[in-house]
């Protein structure tokens, strides 16, 4: 897990607080994310008489069923990277205006998934923007996805960002890195959001220490993003689309 923190707060974006009036902080707190989607992350675990390849065996059934091919919402799978896996996410984003959590959980149980797992479904809504995507390969069958649970502080907010945010998504799309940046936030916690980093090649952290980390304006962007968040360490996931 060390590489990760190693280009942690550097690989993200973002630009600090306006040092100007009082007005022009009022002005960047107006400055709202666009919503595109909702997401659930639903955290899970194994039961005691259940293993990856059980699971993988039920997800490989559920995806036949006519629910998951109608509906619009994607369904993935966050595995943690670690030797030994008793624990996972399920990621589902809802490209609908209609809630499909409480049907979804409705046939999770109809199929049995009951007897595999046990999940939390008691997870506020999250909204969510996908800010970059920059050659991606959607064949691909697994990619690496970083999550960061993060928090605002001196009283900064997304409109703050919004500058450097916007100079650091230009900046990697200059980069031959198969990356997607998705932004995601609780509307009854807005002081916190959750940045995710999905990279589509298995060589990516060497790509970034070459392409980007070392360079000024990492390390510029690096000092910004810390005086107006912090997030905790990122987890690390081998993740997969189910549908």
């Amino acid at each position: 897990m060390k590489i990760f923190s190693k280009y942690l707060f550097i690989i993200l974006f973002l630009n600090g607080c306006s040092s100007e009036a009082d007005l022009s902080f009022k002005a960047n707190s107006l400055i709202a994310p666009d919503y595109k989607f909702s997401t659930y992350l639903i955290e899970c675990n194994l039961k005691d008489n259940s293993n990856l390849l059980s699971l993988e065996s039920f997800l490989s059934n559920l995806i036949k069923d006519k629910f998951y091919k109608d509906n619009k919402f994607t369904l993935r799978a966050h595995f943690p990277k670690t030797s030994f896996v008793d624990q996972f996410i399920l990621d589902i984003q809802n490209n609908s205006n209609e809630d499909i959590l409480p049907s979804l959980i409705n046939d999770l149980s109809i199929q049995g998934f009951d007897r595999i797992a046990s999940c939390n479904f008691n997870t506020n809504k999250l909204l969510g923007l996908s800010l970059f995507e920059n050659k991606i390969d959607d064949k691909l069958l697994s990619i690496a996805t970083e999550i960061l649970n993060c928090s605002y502080i001196n009283g900064s907010n997304y409109g703050d960002f919004k500058l450097a945010i916007d100079r650091f998504l230009n900046h990697m799309a200059t980069l031959k890195i198969s990356y997607k940046a998705v932004y995601l936030q609780d509307q009854n916690a807005t002081n916190e959001f959750i940045w995710i980093n999905n990279f589509y090649s298995d060589d990516y952290s060497n790509e970034l220490t070459n392409l980007w980390i070392n360079t000024n304006e990492a390390q510029e962007i690096k000092n910004e993003f810390l005086e107006n968040a912090q997030c905790a360490k990122a987890n690390t996931y081998n993740s997969y689309t189910i549908n």
